[in-house]
């Protein structure tokens, strides 16, 4: 009887050991970390963040002509998201994998849709060559001019081919007066989505401006949503 019960005994101390075991290689691999502000490795899984992009961590924007650390600043804000917050209470759902093998998802933390929260804070924007989903939240970060919105930045997209603030500046004067086919005179802001795809052509009678009073006055309205 006692061999049978000390059998069972060190049965149940090596379960334990081996249960033990796992619970602390769990906790081990159940680690966050944020790459920059649109990536982030979760348990060793690298997940880039659907639908949006955000200034690379080396990445400056300019608030009148003064350089500040835009993409750091975007990287310390998805940090500060999950500061203190543990693998379990981080839900993504993951919907595709792009061409560099990243896991595509959108994240949660609880009710916050992290997402959505770096495009509405304006520390990303919405990547509408993929996805719609956060167009109306980049629309109000644009409104009321916060993270990059505060002053003049280049899309991510546009700095990773080398595009660079300062080499689109001209005299200080940086809005762009365009014609339209139809002959409509537009002026585009450095920090609109058309404002990297628009050529100004002087011969054709287009320019530069210094302000949006000053393209006003001379008869450029701003985009309609459907130009």
């Amino acid at each position: 009887m006692k061999k049978k019960y000390w059998v069972y005994i060190s049965l149940l101390y090596s379960i334990g050991g081996i249960l033990t075991y796992f619970f602390f290689i769990t906790i081990a691999l159940g680690q966050i970390k944020v790459v920059d502000a649109d990536t982030i490795i979760l348990n060793k899984e690298k997940i880039r963040l659907h639908g949006i992009d955000a200034p690379e961590t080396e990445q400056s924007c300019y608030i009148e002509e003064e350089a500040w650390p835009c993409g750091k600043k975007a990287t310390e804000h998805l940090k500060k998201l999950l500061e203190g917050v543990s693998t379990p209470s981080l839900l993504c759902k993951i919907s595709s994998k792009d061409r560099y093998g990243r896991s595509i998802a959108v994240c949660y933390v609880g009710e916050i849709n992290i997402n959505r929260n770096l495009v509405e804070n304006g520390w990303a924007l919405a990547y509408s060559e993929y996805s719609k989903d956060y167009i109306i939240y980049e629309k109000l970060a644009s409104e009321n001019k916060v993270g990059i919105w505060q002053g003049v930045f280049v899309e991510p997209w546009d700095w990773r081919k080398g595009i660079r603030v300062k080499a689109i500046k001209k005299n200080g004067c940086v809005i762009k007066g365009n014609i339209s086919s139809n002959g409509e005179k537009i002026y585009h802001l450095p920090n609109t989505k058309s404002y990297f795809k628009t050529k100004i052509s002087t011969s054709k009678g287009e320019r530069w401006f210094c302000s949006e009073k000053e393209a006003q006055a001379h008869g450029w309205r701003k985009p309609k949503m459907q130009d």
